[in-house]
């Protein structure tokens, strides 16, 4: 039983992660933008209960953001092991 591994489409999604993680920060920075927005031009209780809202959506897309370049660092990390670990295997059985 042989086990494949495709590098450049592993590399690619790690990729994508990447590429959501910074769509979450841009998206983050835009609800701090509305944030500041809303209390310029809104006050009174239901602004500071809508901001509160608006601070718990920017909060939650910066961790994931944080979560996402994390994990495409890890998945490249056991991606980079598990192909040393291809080649290695390929060498010795190439020597036979």
């Amino acid at each position: 039983m042989e086990i494949s591994l495709d590098y450049s489409k592993a590399e690619r999604q790690a990729q994508c992660l990447e590429q959501c993680a910074g769509d979450m920060l841009r998206q983050s920075r835009e609800v701090g933008n509305i944030i500041a927005e809303v209390r310029r031009v809104w006050q009174g209780e239901t602004a500071n209960a809508y901001v509160r809202k608006l601070q718990i959506l920017e909060t939650e897309l910066r961790e994931n953001a944080n979560k996402c370049s994390k994990d495409a660092i890890d998945f490249r990390a056991k991606i980079a092991t598990i192909k040393k670990a291809d080649e290695e295997a390929s060498k010795i059985i190439a020597s036979g």
